[in-house]
């Protein structure tokens, strides 16, 4: 937990990028490898605890974070404008090392929220996104990447399908992936298939963040890990997709 500590920032921007999708950015210098995180909280007592949200882009002098408003907890995110207060507390979980060689990340949904910090910190890689509808800050993307492959289920703006409709994994040294669990489920399984390693970094619902309160506990080889303490990245053949 060395290097932890809780930051008040005021908010730049709040904008909704997609129906329900909101892209957050706080003025402020802040550290994260990628895919870590940060617990954020805009509230007095309700809720209770902060939310987990992935770092989407970071520099000198800002921060940003991508969300989908799913509960109580990020509409009251979704309703922060310019000059509020915002609490970070990080930066949280182990996070992503670059393999050498050719790389790809791969992120479905929400789950490319840690992808464009991770593109522009590891450089050279490829980025496949997937989007349900219409794709959403694309342009971001496309200036981070090597090569862009750009899917959604609707073919609205994109080609039509899931990120992982063809995906071939044989020319890559590694993958990275984010998304929703049947995403990484299948990317594991054609990574294996093609003996090319997959890192996952998993999306659990998260309490407390600092490994407390066993919420985020998943299964792997090894025992019941806590996806906010031991990860939120793992090897991919390490989990047991089915439990």
């Amino acid at each position: 937990m060395d290097g932890l500590a809780v930051h008040s920032a005021p908010v730049l921007t709040n904008d909704e990028v997609a129906p329900g999708v909101f892209h957050l950015v706080v003025h402020g210098s802040f550290s994260a490898k990628p895919a870590q995180f940060y617990m954020l909280r805009a509230w007095q007592l309700d809720p209770l605890l902060g939310r987990p949200m992935s770092v989407f882009e970071r520099t000198e002098e800002q921060i940003s974070f991508l969300y989908e408003v799913r509960g109580r907890g990020t509409e009251l995110l979704s309703r922060l404008k310019s000059r509020d207060v915002l609490s970070l507390f990080g930066p949280l979980g182990n996070g992503w090392e670059r393999s050498t060689g050719r790389i790809a990340l791969i992120g479905g949904g929400c789950g490319i929220a840690p992808l464009l910090h991770t593109a522009k910190v590891f450089g050279e890689v490829d980025l496949y996104l997937g989007f349900r509808d219409r794709p959403f800050l694309v342009e971001m993307f496309a200036q981070a990447a090597t090569q862009l492959v750009v899917t959604s289920e609707t073919g609205d703006g994109a080609r039509k399908g899931v990120v992982t409709d063809g995906f071939d994994p044989v020319d890559y040294e590694a993958c990275y992936a984010c998304g929703p669990h049947g995403m990484l489920k299948t990317l594991a399984q054609i990574c294996n298939t093609a003996g090319v390693p997959l890192f996952v970094s998993l999306e659990e619902r998260m309490a407390c963040g600092i490994g407390a309160c066993l919420g985020c506990a998943v299964k792997t080889i090894e025992g019941t890990r806590r996806v906010c303490l031991d990860g939120p990245v793992f090897r991919a053949a390490e989990m047991l997709w089915d439990v």
